[in-house]
């Protein structure tokens, strides 16, 4: 005997049947009209239990690749956004600046063949970067160990801890704390300052490093938040 034949005549499996339809349509109804109503009738002030989630995306202020000498300090400015379509639409919740860096040490000779028997090591430079918007400012150093490296420094002006996170507060709270509310909007400008060292040498050669070649992007972070009402499947 088929299922569906079964089904026909079996009662027991005609009411297991129809409440599992029941249940499949009825839960996303119910968690619905349960949000909306809890959304709806608590208001920005009610404290209950949220979910906070939302979607970043990124857009590029400036990008380059500069030689950077010893001691020397590469300024990036004119950057704002004014240059962007509805920027004040927009979330802007932050900034990275996002560099690379690699060894332009040297060796010099004075004995034939003598760097290359006992050249020595290339030494660590330090890249050190700084972003600047209004109060916001943030730096951050890195090293090319020797050879190449990168690092990126970040600042935020929201709270980013509650993202992707079930919190107990009022919805305007939260707004307040991943909404920039036009704080993102305005001027840009960065900084990128190199100070090189030469390793050591062995007799008859020498070492000198003069800079550092550094490619760079600035970019602006948006987010799309989402602040819905959150239920605990397991209390039902």
């Amino acid at each position: 005997m088929s299922f569906f034949e079964d089904l026909k005549n079996n009662r027991d499996k005609q009411i297991m049947a129809i409440s599992i339809v029941f249940f499949v349509l009825a839960f996303p109804i119910y968690f619905g009209l349960a949000a909306a109503g809890a959304d709806g009738s608590a208001g920005l002030n009610e404290v209950n239990m949220y979910e906070v989630t939302g979607e970043l995306s990124f857009i590029e202020l400036a990008a380059g690749d500069e030689f950077i000498a010893d001691g020397e300090t590469l300024t990036i400015n004119d950057l704002s956004t004014d240059s962007i379509d509805d920027a004040e639409d927009l979330n802007i919740v932050g900034v990275i600046l996002t560099m690379s860096y690699t060894e332009d040490e040297q060796t010099t000779s004075n004995i034939p063949g003598s760097c290359a028997a006992v050249g020595g090591n290339p030494a660590d430079d330090t890249i050190t970067g700084m972003t600047m918007h209004g109060e916001y400012n943030e730096a951050a150093s890195g090293s090319n160990n020797g050879d190449s490296g990168g690092h990126n420094v970040e600042s935020f002006w929201i709270n980013t801890s509650i993202v992707d996170e079930v919190v107990i507060m009022s919805k305007a709270e939260i707004i307040s704390m991943v909404d920039a509310d036009g704080a993102g909007l305005g001027a840009y400008s960065a900084e990128i300052t190199v100070d090189a060292e030469a390793g050591g040498a062995g007799p008859g050669c020498s070492r000198s490093d003069a800079g550092e070649d550094v490619v760079y992007k600035i970019e602006l972070v948006v987010f799309d938040y989402d602040i819905r009402p959150f239920f605990d499947l397991e209390e039902l």
